[in-house]
């Protein structure tokens, strides 16, 4: 698992994007390149293709496999960001 990873999942209670960005950015443990990763993951997990469908479950899905099909991520991180996501689409 990447520290990227380690981050997202030890701060699964957040509720919106800002929150996560701000946890990210924050950490100790993070470089440049992994706050730039979680930006082009974040990007492919709001757009809108994913969630164009008035079906949130629907989005949820599609998004989890467009995150799963493109990042090296475990379930459990991409459950949180899909999570995080749907919150915008809501």
């Amino acid at each position: 698992m990447s520290e990227l990873e380690t981050v997202i999942i030890s701060n699964k209670d957040v509720s919106c994007y800002s929150q996560l960005m701000e946890r990210i950015q924050n950490s100790k443990t993070l470089t440049k390149i992994d706050i730039n990763a979680f930006d082009n993951i974040w990007k492919t997990a709001i757009d809108f293709n994913n969630w164009s469908d008035s079906d949130l479950v629907l989005g949820c899905k599609i998004t989890h496999q467009r995150l799963k099909d493109t990042f090296k991520l475990t379930d459990e991180s991409i459950s949180i960001i899909v999570r995080v996501a749907s919150y915008d689409w809501k």
